[in-house]
């Protein structure tokens, strides 16, 4: 019953979406559209590596100890 009242809801949410959104949708997209999505995509890239490059240290103590934690584990039992 849970769930038939989980998916009344979403198809609510789904008929409502479609009933209030316009058929047709008149857009342009300009020349540096392009370009724009391209920077946005490489400004998330680069934003990445600069943040792992700060936590470098962390990340990688924090891996060291999760692995060498399995690995002393694993001696203890033998």
């Amino acid at each position: 019953m849970k769930y038939f009242k989980t998916f009344l809801t979403a198809l609510g949410f789904i008929a409502l979406f479609y009933f209030i959104t316009p058929n047709m949708l008149y857009a342009y997209l300009d020349v540096g559209t392009g370009s724009y999505v391209i920077q946005i995509i490489i400004a998330i890239a680069l934003g990445g590596a600069f943040g792992i490059k700060i936590f470098w240290r962390r990340i990688y103590s924090f891996f060291k100890k999760l692995f060498s934690r399995k690995k002393i584990n694993a001696k203890d039992k033998s």
